[in-house]
């Protein structure tokens, strides 16, 4: 919901933009001020951001239902702002289905956050994870992983896009241990896989170069916040030297196809 100086009318052509990669709560051995739904949506409102999906902090670590408890709390308190990523852990797969179905009873929730480095390495092709792939491909749910600083190699993500080709795949942070080029190759003829931005906004030239290696149909926007400056990550996407249309789509049109948005119609 964008906010404007009183009677100063917002464009009317403005584009949707969609924060696909979002965070919620405090993190151990990071100082990260004002980290609550409020302060998220007060960022949102400074930048004209319309939608941010989140996952918590605690729901990727710790305590996956006390995180998508947070979460909940969140979409209740700033409906139509803020959609919501289930979490789950891997090391408790008799929970897994049941934490996915007590989610997805609402409408907030419109995807599956994994961070399997934060679950003990636990591998994204490993048995107890299929219950979530089966899950996702049936409801056409986007699951965003990450895939940063070591984790699954390249090649588990390009199999599991293959094994379940129904699932569009978010690759956290687009890759970025693997190097751009061999994401590129690896996404070749594979449609369900989207890349996620969130760090190589940073980058000079990165979203030039993916737009003209993958096409502006696969990426998609996020900042990572609060763990990002979030302005600094926008500010990638919005003075990149590529064609409005695409700028559009990526901001969040994209995402509003993921993730079931009316396009053109912001919260």
């Amino acid at each position: 919901m964008r906010t404007d100086p009183p009677g100063k009318l917002p464009p009317t052509d403005a584009p949707l933009i969609v924060d696909a990669h979002c965070h919620l709560g405090p993190f151990r051995n990071f100082h990260i001020p004002d980290h609550g739904a409020d302060g998220l949506v007060r960022v949102m409102d400074r930048l004209g951001v319309d939608v941010a999906v989140i996952a918590a902090h605690a729901g990727i670590s710790a305590d996956y239902r006390y995180g998508n408890d947070q979460v909940m709390e969140a979409i209740a308190r700033h409906p139509g702002r803020v959609l919501g990523y289930c979490c789950v852990n891997p090391n408790y797969p008799a929970q897994i289905v049941p934490e996915l179905e007590r989610c997805f009873a609402g409408p907030g929730f419109r995807g599956v956050k994994l961070h399997p480095e934060l679950h003990g390495d636990y591998p994204l092709d490993g048995p107890a994870y299929a219950p979530v792939w089966e899950f996702a491909a049936e409801h056409r749910v986007p699951v965003l992983s990450h895939s940063y600083f070591a984790g699954d190699a390249l090649g588990v993500f390009t199999a599991i896009a293959d094994r379940y080709p129904q699932v569009p795949l978010l690759l956290g942070h687009a890759g970025l241990d693997y190097g751009l080029d061999r994401v590129v190759a690896a996404i070749a003829g594979r449609p369900s896989i989207h890349l996620d931005l969130t760090g190589p906004l940073s980058w000079e030239g990165v979203v030039e170069y993916l737009t003209g290696a993958v096409g502006a149909d696969r990426l998609v926007f996020g900042s990572d916040i609060p763990f990002m400056n979030a302005a600094l990550q926008l500010g990638g996407l919005v003075y990149a030297r590529i064609t409005e249309t695409d700028k559009r789509r990526i901001l969040g049109g994209n995402a509003a196809s993921l993730f079931g948005l009316e396009i053109g119609a912001p919260a």
